[in-house]
């Protein structure tokens, strides 16, 4: 199948702001700053760190609700001006004033993750049940009210707390961020199909997994793996950074192991942990007499890794993006006309990033800009797996809307909820493509769902396996 695809959107960002040097922008950028110096003054005055006595009285209700409701406003602005830079960094590495400006907010955020954490004690050091029979604001957050009481178990000193958010700029974060641009500026050299060879980003050599084409498979594969290889002393220092980071930090506020405050942070405990990777392993053996079937299917006596996203059934449709467009719409609208429009906004007010470049992040996510207003990033290849990954990024965006009425500390959300209304929709999307599929097409279609549970079940429980063997 041919991959040559035109037409596909860039995210317009000058709904939010003009561009990065706007008056607009920067006095955004300046009130978003001063937000976090008049927190701090607020938070002195009302001395808000941890508690020596629990007891709720109406002065500590008042201060209570006069906190949380500046912490929800500072929130919006931050949350915005973040995700703002974020979408120019995450599209192109190279955008320096970008990583300046996103810098310098992770630099003056330190004071505002100082503030989170004396809250979290300020408000985990009281009477959680009386404070929620007493305010109604707190009645609202009961969620966040319950979990500060663990967190702040779990906390270093005041000090120890403030200097680790003074170091995370340039300790996990700057590891990660390492990470990140490094892996989006990597470009791959693979051989050419009639001779010579193509320079493309690795986000289109990892989509050359699925071409039809054995040789050109292999090809990709191992021009990817070695350029892995040659950066694997960089891509090293930032695993150990960010791991090395979160196993001392944690020991330090007394968790029991590396995975208790995930566990925490997603809202789930080890027994359901447990259960879920018992799941995964109980199902190997399907999906072992999967890949033996697709080995078949492909004439192989096995695969060999750049086998496994391989196609099978009929390959030859292109998935243009106009199409893939008006496939979604169509069948978002067999669930609401309100999804269905939401999509269309989303299409119409180019709330979408699908091209693949040298610069942009591999993979895909969806960002919550303002209340109800998303970006979505992708590497659109035209397969329905990429339709599929669109759909699931505008169902995390139609989450976003459905939370606009919630304050920002409501509409935090674990990965274990935030990934309910993204599959549901990318279900959409599948029984949708079924349903009218031929026998060939629905072949290949159930192999498209399969790889991806395979990468979700299979591939998933290695990285957790690998994560252990790390810590």
């Amino acid at each position: 199948m041919s991959r040559e695809l035109t037409g596909l959107p860039h995210w317009d960002m000058s709904t939010v702001f003009p561009s990065l040097e706007s008056a607009e922008f920067i006095a955004a950028f300046e009130a978003g700053i001063e937000g976090i110096g008049e927190l701090v003054i607020l938070f002195d005055r009302h001395g808000v760190r941890r508690r020596e006595i629990a007891i709720v009285d109406p002065a500590f209700v008042q201060a209570y609700e006069e906190i949380t409701a500046h912490i929800n406003a500072l929130q919006e602005r931050m949350r915005t001006l973040g995700s703002y830079l974020g979408c120019f960094t995450a599209t192109d590495a190279r955008n320096d004033l970008a990583r300046s400006r996103q810098s310098e907010l992770s630099t003056q955020s330190v004071r505002l993750s100082k503030l989170y954490t004396r809250y979290a004690a300020w408000v985990g050091t009281t009477d959680a049940e009386a404070l929620l029979a007493a305010s109604a604001v707190a009645a609202e957050h009961a969620y966040d009210v319950r979990r500060a009481g663990y967190q702040a178990q779990h906390q270093m000193s005041e000090a120890e707390e403030g200097l680790t958010a003074e170091l995370n700029p340039s300790g996990i974060v700057g590891w990660a961020k390492l990470h990140g641009n490094l892996t989006a500026l990597l470009t791959v050299t693979v051989p050419g199909t009639g001779g010579g060879e193509r320079v493309l980003p690795m986000s289109s050599v990892r989509s050359l997994a699925g071409d039809s084409d054995r040789a050109v498979r292999k090809a990709a594969y191992e021009a990817e793996i070695a350029t892995w290889e040659a950066n694997a002393v960089p891509l090293a220092a930032a695993l150990n950074g960010v791991k090395g980071h979160q196993q001392v930090v944690r020991t330090r506020r007394g968790y029991a192991d590396d995975v208790e405050p995930t566990l925490f942070a997603n809202g789930i405990d080890k027994a359901t942990l447990d259960a879920m990777q018992a799941a995964c392993t109980e199902a190997f053996p399907d999906f072992r007499r999967y890949l033996a079937a697709k080995a078949r299917a492909l004439g192989l006596e096995t695969l060999a890794w750049y086998d496994v996203n391989a196609p099978v059934g009929a390959t030859t449709h292109l998935w243009h993006w106009d199409e893939a467009c008006d496939f979604i719409r169509t069948h978002f609208a067999g669930y609401s006309d309100r999804l269905r429009d939401f999509a269309e906004q989303s299409f119409a007010e180019q709330w979408i990033d699908a091209e693949p470049r040298v610069g942009k992040r591999g993979g895909a996510f969806c960002t919550g800009l303002r209340p109800g207003e998303s970006r979505v990033m992708l590497n659109y290849d035209g397969s329905f797996m990429s339709v599929s990954t669109l759909a699931h990024e505008l169902g995390h965006a139609y989450h976003n809307l459905n939370l606009a009425h919630r304050t920002p500390m409501q509409r935090s959300t674990p990965s274990t909820l935030a990934e309910t209304a993204s599959i549901f929709c990318e279900t959409l999307a599948f029984d949708a493509a079924l349903e009218k599929a031929t026998k060939a097409e629905r072949i290949a279609l159930l192999d498209t769902v399969l790889d991806r549970n395979l990468a979700v079940v299979v591939d998933i429980h290695s990285r957790f396996l690998f994560e252990q063997s790390v810590f």
